[in-house]
């Protein structure tokens, strides 16, 4: 059930969601939209129905507003670990009784907390979704929060964040979040840390639980090949677990726009061999923001083959460099440097291969290429029920639209050259002569490396 503490540089193309509409892909939208429904709680929870017809299984997921920044820094993780010990057995069923029915039904349930929101759900065969449902439900409504559950939940998470410290990769994500959101809500990690390992308490975790259920905080997706009859059942057994939560005062935090500060930052890892570990974050356009972030997606893969081109394969100076992002609805963009090999002119080489960025016209040759990638990328996350649903409950929180998902290829299919250029010259570009304004984007960079020799000043 545990997951690995370490989460890396999300991949861009599989975050965007555009909320426009019109063109060729609305009948797409149009063709689509009739699959949902909505249903709402007495206590005012909504409750969102995706037909699915992929396939017999029922994904269920209860989304929690708010996150990790409701929790204080000091107890980073606080969240994910009440998530995690509502699976320890409730009043009416063992840990031991739900993992037998896990294994006879081939059901799973699931946790993961985020920056803004978090997800506990279910995935099983329609057959079992109602028996699944009852255990869900009790899970939520009456865990036993143990003692001695919680002493073995808090020393898995120990050994993940301990793996996570001593390999590389992991140390560069940990170190990039603490300096990149250092002084924001998002300095409250989502997971434990190891200094919140020391802090958090089972009291803890009691009192947290108790700030879940909040029906102002709650919103349910169900994906499924379900007739109306099936909805309206699961409707209505969802009323009758949760309809009497109350709606408390909650209301979503205001979580500011984030900004680089700082100088580079430089940790020491013997693991890290002679290979040296980097990761540059610079601002860049939040998601819900498609007009400007779509294109910069765009842009960011142009950047990001020319960074495989150039610095691996015409300098073999690196096994991967590459674009990402980190955060949440606020975001970094990130260039990521993974087991570079040659300390000597790396950052000349990737601050190179970024201002090779092409100009418009080379743009308009290439940009068919990478609209269909960014395509392609996208929906092969909606393969199966689960990434349905999280695409559903990504809309849903980005845009408080569980279809704005629908409309990202008609939004990526408007980019224009001159949207993207620009993009690249407001986020990427390097050279004075090539950045808006004439002044490039910050960039502060975090190194991981054994002896210092990797430097990006």
């Amino acid at each position: 059930m545990r997951k690995c503490a370490f989460i890396g540089i999300a991949i861009i193309a599989l975050l965007a969601v555009s909320c426009a509409s019109g063109g060729a892909a609305a009948s797409y939208y149009e063709s689509n939209a009739g699959d949902f429904s909505t249903e709402t709680l007495s206590n005012g929870i909504p409750v969102v129905f995706k037909q699915n017809g992929s396939g017999r299984l029922c994904v269920l997921r209860m989304v929690i507003d708010g996150g990790a920044t409701l929790v204080p820094p000091e107890k980073s993780g606080l969240e994910d670990v009440t998530l995690e010990m509502l699976q320890y057995g409730s009043e009416r069923y063992s840990y031991a009784e739900i993992q037998r029915l896990r294994y006879e039904q081939s059901f799973s349930i699931s946790a993961s907390a985020g920056y803004d929101y978090s997800v506990y759900g279910f995935r099983c065969i329609e057959t079992y979704a109602d028996g699944v449902l009852d255990i869900f439900a009790d899970s939520v409504l009456s865990p036993l929060l143990g003692e001695e559950d919680f002493v073995k939940v808090m020393a898995e998470y120990a050994e993940d964040v301990q793996r996570t410290m001593t390999d590389p990769s992991g140390l560069l994500g940990v170190t990039t979040r603490a300096a990149a959101f250092a002084g924001h809500p998002y300095a409250s990690q989502p997971t434990p840390t190891q200094d919140s390992l020391r802090a958090i308490t089972l009291d803890d975790v009691r009192l947290h639980y108790q700030t879940l259920l909040d029906a102002r905080r709650l919103s349910f997706v169900v994906v499924g090949d379900l007739s109306a009859g099936r909805r309206k059942a699961i409707a209505e057994r969802l009323e009758a677990a949760f309809g009497a939560i109350p709606a408390g005062d909650y209301e979503r935090p205001d979580v500011p726009a984030l900004a680089v500060r700082g100088a580079t930052v430089y940790k020491r890892l013997e693991q890290a061999g002679d290979s040296g570990y980097a990761f540059g974050y610079y601002a860049c356009p939040d998601r819900a923001d498609s007009a400007a972030y779509v294109p910069y997606a765009l842009a960011s893969m142009f950047v990001e083959d020319a960074l495989f081109a150039q610095v691996r394969e015409k300098y073999g100076a690196v096994y991967s460099a590459g674009t990402g992002i980190i955060g949440g609805r606020r975001l970094f963009g990130v260039i990521s440097v993974y087991r570079a090999s040659k300390p000597d002119d790396l950052l000349r080489h990737i601050y190179e291969a970024i201002d090779s960025f092409p100009d418009e016209e080379g743009v308009a040759q290439r940009l068919d290429q990478y609209k269909n990638k960014y395509i392609t990328t996208v929906f092969s996350t909606a393969q199966d029920t689960a990434g349905v649903a999280g695409n559903v409950v990504s809309s849903l929180q980005q845009y408080g639209d569980p279809t704005a998902y629908l409309r990202r290829t008609e939004q990526i299919q408007a980019v224009t050259p001159a949207q993207v250029l620009a993009a690249y010259q407001t986020y990427f570009a390097r050279s004075p002569d090539r950045a808006t304004g004439g002044t490039p984007n910050p960039i502060r960079w975090v190194v991981v490396d054994k002896d210092g020799r990797y430097r990006f000043d």
